[in-house]
């Protein structure tokens, strides 16, 4: 029996994976600030947040799978700032530093396609690994210098980093959540068709391919992005959760000059209470602009097969 240490392991992607490890035969040792239950065999209770070394490993272990991190907020402030630093850049190096002392064979990251900016989008194509990152966030800026801890540290014989698309699936937060509750409470704009689409992927096919990653052993120093492979626009995206809902499908919509005459409102706000306001021109452009990721090479190397569409998912964003 193998045994995986998860970092994170409470988390929307983690309680997933951890249950996921145990139905595949591996032992789980889960890390987090908050007891994991019964979703693992071992909890250990730790803070990446606090600086601290990681304690070393209660017993051998195969693959850390590091999911751990400050999430991207809309509406950042400056100590938010800071964890990102402290929490995705420093808090992955110590992860790094535990995993060399205890001899661990794997290390599978998961980092986002936030590495990208929004100026590197492309209409005409996916980004691919070998496009040049050029994060536009201070998360964004985070996730890639953790992967580049991670891609070097070579004590490690097999070190893997997957940058998941959007992600949905059942518990899953931020944006699409809140879309969720804004259309079941009749408070979305009917958006625009722009025809810029957006790469997502649901929480299962993302656990399929961590584990694919610990266990195929040639594989090493990689980055793969993930998607689900169905692209969609903003309102085809709304109009998915719309059906879910058991709502009729739209019929007008909300001019693209309207919407951005809001997110300029926004802006001001924004700059007056010293917090970015949830509509802005930033907020705007992730929206309804395009960004799309390829995920070939995930599949041609590892084999990875995404399962879920969103339009068939989207049901479960909602209370179960």
């Amino acid at each position: 029996m193998k045994t995986a240490l998860v970092t994170g392991a409470t988390g929307f992607v983690g309680r997933l994976l951890c249950r996921r490890l145990r139905a595949g035969g591996w032992r789980v040792i889960a890390l987090a600030r908050q007891p994991a239950g019964q979703d693992c065999d071992e909890s250990l209770s730790f803070d990446l947040a606090t600086g601290r070394p990681l304690p070393d490993f209660s017993e051998p272990v195969d693959t850390v799978f590091h999911l751990a991190a400050k999430a991207h907020a809309l509406a950042e402030t400056k100590s938010e700032l800071g964890d990102y630093e402290r929490i995705n850049v420093e808090g992955t190096r110590r992860v790094t530093e535990a995993a060399v002392r205890c001899g661990v064979r794997a290390l599978v990251y998961v980092s986002s396609v936030k590495v990208f900016g929004e100026a590197q989008q492309r209409p005409d194509r996916g980004l691919v690994e070998a496009d040049a990152p050029a994060p536009d966030t201070p998360y964004g800026v985070s996730k890639l210098a953790a992967e580049s801890t991670v891609l070097d540290t070579a004590a490690v014989p097999q070190r893997v980093v997957l940058r998941p698309a959007l992600m949905y699936g059942p518990g899953v937060k931020g944006n699409l959540a809140r879309m969720w509750s804004a259309v079941a409470a009749s408070r979305f704009p009917p958006l625009p068709e722009t025809g810029a689409q957006r790469s997502m992927l649901h929480v299962e096919d993302l656990c399929t391919a961590l584990i694919l990653a610990a266990e195929t052993g040639a594989v090493t120093e990689r980055i793969y992005h993930a998607t689900d492979g169905r692209p969609l626009t903003a309102r085809a995206i709304l109009e998915a959760i719309r059906a879910a809902q058991g709502r009729r499908p739209l019929r007008g919509a909300v001019p693209v000059p309207v919407l951005q005459c809001a997110a300029w409102a926004g802006d001001l706000a924004g700059r007056l209470r010293g917090r970015r306001f949830p509509l802005d021109s930033d907020s705007l452009r992730k929206l309804i602009g395009p960004a799309r990721f390829d995920s070939s090479r995930l599949e041609r190397e590892l084999g990875w097969r995404p399962r879920q569409s969103f339009a068939a998912a989207a049901r479960e964003l909602g209370p179960c």
